[in-house]
Parts: structure tokens; C-alpha cells; sequence
């Protein structure tokens, strides 16, 4: 909370600056139009640009380092919108996942990690420093040389590009502060890069909702801390857990049933175990998985994919106050290993789950180009020795819906 609070401040400084910028430019603008009364205010700030503009051309060598300067601020820029994409990927893939582009960046950025989000951050605040010297020293040296130009013409307002010595002054202090306020900030996030100062992007959610919420190199974490919210304003029978250990733990550790418990497993079976697994990775108990699926706010169902030799399972939510559909994740059964990929809550159609989703299908071999759910790579007799025996398993199972089946 800190770390955005004094972003904030930053932000609105710099808002404020900006406003005393254009106020002081249109009072500039106002004493000219006294003196041209044909011309429009847009007319008299074009024609002031334009002089401006002018200076620049006239000396190579500063309009060469206020092109630097501009570069580097694109460059700046670039880094900065790259990590805060990096860090909040969970938010962003749903709308990635829309075209085979997006599935593409949405893999990298799964991909990614802090190091690499941290770099781009202190990288592009790097570069945004060196550019602020650049816009400090053309800064001062174009003040100086208006000031010497309105003193050596004698100028005053019939002169279009003169300018009051005072609003001179003024603008002059304004542009500076601006470049001092965006110096700090870049230092600051500059600090927050290199000693990794940024918030976990789901740490506020986690507080509210969790007691932990197990992040992924996928988007689980996001989707799974707003369907936790949903449910708690719709359900009154959804508590938040106390319970000091953490669901996963028990799972990772639970006994593995016997080969033949495995070998009688249904569709519906898998596919109760593969949902209470998918959300125990994300903090909820048996109990309050079971209040999930049997959600009154949304329907939960799971989808065969003929094809794919029983190796496939689609898991999808349907909204009926907005008759939309979600796909979550899919379940790939490798003998008796299972593991988990995310779908970012895509809301596209699916056409060809291998096509879409990057799996390449060679005979009844599957594998997905794409990262698997962090921790999501399980025994499934393990998860029938965590999760089956359990009254809340057959809650599970019930409350799942067998979906269309989906096209591999």
C-alpha cells in the first residue's frame, strides 16, 4: 500500500504542474490576442510552436540531443509498460488469449519471472534519467535564449512570439519542476527495480480473501481470487478459512491409493478431483470448493475432447447474469500423472482446443508448448488419497456439469 500511495503523489504532482502549465501558456496566449484580435488562440499557440520548432532546426546540435532525449523516453517507456504487463500478466491474459498472437506473448510472459520484470523496470528508469539531464540542460538553455531574444528586439506583445517576462520565468520554473517531479519518480522506481520493491500483484486480494493464494506461471491466481470474491457476496455459506495449513500442503503429502482405485475412476470422478485440485492450488478447502461448485451464481462444468484418448478435460464457468462462458483450465492425463493448464478465463469459442491453445498432436501423444500451472503436475492416485474419501468429494461431484464435448 505504501508503494502505491507514493506513486500516487507522484502522479498527482505531476497532473498538477502540467494544469499550471497550460494555465500559464493560456494567459501567454491571452495578452497576444489583446494585441491580434483576428487570430484564434489555437492560431497563436501553432504559430508559437512553430518558432520554437524553428530555434531547434536552427542549432544541429541541441535539436540532435532533444531527438536523444525523445528516444529515450520511448525506450523508457517501452520498459516501463513491459513490466507492469510482466507483473500484473494475470490481469492482462484473458484479452491476450483472444488471438494466437496473445497466446503466444501470454506463454512468455508465463514464462517470465521477477528478475526479468525487475531488469526492464530499472532499465527503462535508467534511461529515464539520463533523458531528464538532457531535458534539464534544453530547458535551460532555450529559457536563456527567449530571455535574450525579447531583451535584444525590445519586444512586446505585437510581437507574436514575445513573451512576459514574468510568464517567461514562470514557464520556464514550471517546465523544470516537471523534470525534477518525473527525476524522482524515475529514481524511486529505478530503487524499486533493483532491490524488488514491487508489490505481489495479488497480495491485497490474498489479504481479503485467502489465507494463501499460490501464484502460477499462469493467470490462476487472478481468475481464482475474483471467483472467490463472487462467490462470497453470493453465498452465505462460504467462510473465509482460519485454518493455519494450507490446503496444498496436505494434498502434496496425502497417501497414494491403491493402482486399482485409479483404474475405476469415471469421467465425473476425474474431473471432481481435477476441479478440488485446482482450487486447493489456490487456498480453498475441500469444504468450500464443494460450496463452489454447487454455486447457485455460476455453473461449473467439465468437457471430454474426443480424440484425445482420454486424455483431456476442459473445465469452464458460465455466468448466467451475463450468459457468458469462461474457459478456466485443461486437465492433460499422462498414465497416471496429471497436470494442469491455464486458459485465462478465455471467452473465445473453441474450434480446435489444439490449434488454440498450442498443443501439438503427434498420434495419442499431446504436449502443450505452453507452461503447466505451477505445482500442478500431481499424481492422480495421490489426489484420490487427498480429496475422494472426503463427504465434500461427492458435493464436488455433483455439483460439476458434463459440458459439450470439445473439438481437439
Amino acid at each position: 500500500m505504501i508503494f502505491y500511495f507514493i506513486l500516487s503523489l507522484f502522479m498527482i504532482a505531476v497532473l498538477v504542474v502540467i494544469a499550471l502549465q497550460h494555465l500559464n501558456t493560456n494567459r501567454i496566449v491571452d495578452i497576444q490576442l489583446e494585441q491580434h484580435k483576428m487570430m484564434f488562440p489555437s492560431q497563436v499557440r501553432g504559430a508559437r510552436i512553430v518558432y520554437v520548432r524553428g530555434i531547434y532546426r536552427s542549432h544541429p546540435s541541441k535539436r540532435n540531443w532533444r531527438l536523444v532525449a525523445i528516444v529515450l523516453d520511448i525506450l523508457a517507456a517501452i520498459g516501463l509498460v513491459t513490466a507492469i504487463v510482466m507483473h500484473y500478466q494475470d490481469a492482462f491474459s484473458a484479452d491476450l488469449m483472444t488471438s494466437p498472437f496473445g497466446l503466444r506473448l501470454t506463454e512468455m510472459l508465463a514464462a517470465s519471472n521477477n528478475e526479468i520484470q525487475n531488469i526492464f523496470l530499472f532499465g527503462g528508469m535508467a534511461l529515464a534519467l539520463i533523458s531528464r539531464m538532457i531535458w534539464f540542460y534544453l530547458t535551460q538553455w532555450l529559457f536563456q535564449l527567449l530571455e535574450k531574444a525579447d531583451q535584444d528586439h525590445d519586444s512586446d506583445a505585437t510581437d507574436l512570439y514575445w513573451t512576459p517576462k514574468h510568464l517567461l520565468k514562470r514557464q520556464y520554473q514550471l517546465r523544470i519542476s516537471l523534470q525534477g517531479i518525473l527525476m524522482v519518480g524515475a529514481i524511486f522506481l529505478a530503487l524499486t527495480g533493483a532491490f524488488n520493491w514491487l508489490p505481489v500483484a495479488s497480495e491485497m486480494a490474498s489479504q481479503t480473501r485467502l489465507p494463501r493464494t499460490v501464484s502460477s506461471s499462469s493467470a490462476s491466481t487472478a481468475s481464482a481470487s475474483s471467483e472467490i470474491t463472487n462467490e462470497s457476496a453470493t453465498s452465505s455459506s462460504w467462510t473465509q478459512n482460519t485454518d493455519t495449513t494450507y490446503p496444498i500442503d496436505a494434498m502434496k503429502t496425502a497417501p497414494f491409493a491403491p493402482a486399482s482405485e485409479l483404474a475405476g475412476l469415471t469421467d465425473a470422478d476425474r474431473a471432481a478431483l481435477f476441479f478440488t485440485a485446482y482450487w486447493t492450488l489456490n487456498g480453498l478447502q475441500q469444504s468450500e470448493v464443494a460450496d463452489y461448485a454447487n454455486s447457485t451464481s455460476e455453473t461449473y462444468s467439465y468437457h471430454l475432447v474426443p480424440g484425445s484418448s482420454s486424455k483431456l478435460i476442459v473445465f469452464s464457468e458460465f455466468i448466467p447474469s451475463v450468459n457468458q462462458t469462461d474457459y478456466m483450465f485443461y486437465a492433460l492425463i499422462d498414465g497416471e500423472q496429471v497436470a494442469f493448464y491455464n486458459m485465462y478465463q478465455s471467452k473465445t469459442p473453441i474450434t480446435s482446443l489444439a490449434s488454440q491453445y498450442s498443443l501439438t498432436v503427434s498420434g495419442t501423444t499431446l504436449r502443450p508448448t505452453m507452461p503447466e500451472i505451477r505445482d500442478s503436475d500431481m499424481n492422480m492416485r495421490q489426489l484420490i488419497g487427498a480429496f475422494k474419501s472426503d463427504k465434500s468429494f461427492d458435493q464436488t461431484k455433483k455439483g460439476l456439469h458434463q459440458g459439450a464435448d470439445i473439438p481437439l
